[in-house]
């Protein structure tokens, strides 16, 4: 698994953790992301129980587990958070979730007592008595329970399974350290088009987020899934796309 840091200022860290080349074929790529500010951290989207012990350690080598005191689930599904049950075990953490999902997440060993419960027009969170960083709204794209995080410092907007690309793994053959960037936007499309075809359900809710996201001062869009778009000429270029994009395809 890589890390790279994407933002970093004396008290500041938003990193990247994924492309590991160890994942064995059967299991879909996932980017984690870790934010610490002042020595507390938050993880978004942790993954797959089957992902745990090298995510884990990966994180281990930027913070102490006693000081991740979020995570931040996009949204339910069991590649986003089925390692919960052990993350728990490992750190005094709360979990964030849209309150649609708060039941649903105790099957993987969440409990009321440690969920902090999103209602659907989103919130702000204090991670530390100085700095807070926006839960977005982003339903049916493709959960109807979906949250994106933005954190106002680094500009950096955490989407979920929006922007989401599945990039075939012999990208990560060879010696070469893997990019985590879109590079070439056009050639990017054929990774991400089907997946949002597919998963997203309904043209309306994308209006919804397009014009909530564009409201903000983004330089980064990082996906649950494939390469980050970097760069306000990129992040323009995913949002004008997906805007155009007709979703909700199905098999009849």
């Amino acid at each position: 698994m890589i890390s790279e840091i994407l933002f970093e200022s004396p008290n500041h860290k938003f990193i990247y953790f994924g492309k590991d080349s160890e994942r064995p074929d059967y299991i879909i790529d996932t980017n984690q992301y870790l934010l610490i500010h002042d020595k507390v951290a938050t993880i978004m989207d942790p993954g797959g129980i089957e992902m745990f012990s090298s995510v884990s350690s990966a994180f281990a080598g930027e913070v102490r587990m006693s000081e991740v005191k979020y995570i931040f689930s996009s949204h339910q599904d069991p590649d986003v958070i089925s390692a919960l049950a052990l993350w728990l075990s490992i750190t005094d953490s709360k979990v964030i979730i849209d309150r649609i999902w708060s039941t649903f997440i105790s099957h993987y060993g969440a409990r009321p007592e440690n969920m902090i419960m999103v209602e659907d027009t989103g919130m702000k969170l204090n991670m530390t008595k100085d700095y807070a960083f926006e839960i977005i709204p982003a339903h049916y794209l493709h959960s109807p329970g979906h949250l994106n995080l933005y954190d106002p410092v680094s500009k950096i907007l955490f989407t979920g399974d929006i922007g989401a690309a599945l990039v075939p793994k012999e990208d990560l053959k060879g010696k070469r350290k893997p990019n985590i960037f879109v590079q070439d936007f056009d050639s990017h499309i054929k990774y991400m088009e089907y997946f949002h075809k597919r998963w997203m359900p309904s043209n309306e809710p994308k209006k919804v987020w397009i014009d909530r996201v564009s409201k903000l001062d983004v330089e980064m869009i990082a996906p649950q899934h494939g390469l980050i778009f970097k760069g306000k000429e990129m992040v323009g270029r995913f949002l004008t796309w997906f805007d155009s994009l007709k979703v909700g395809l199905y098999s009849k």
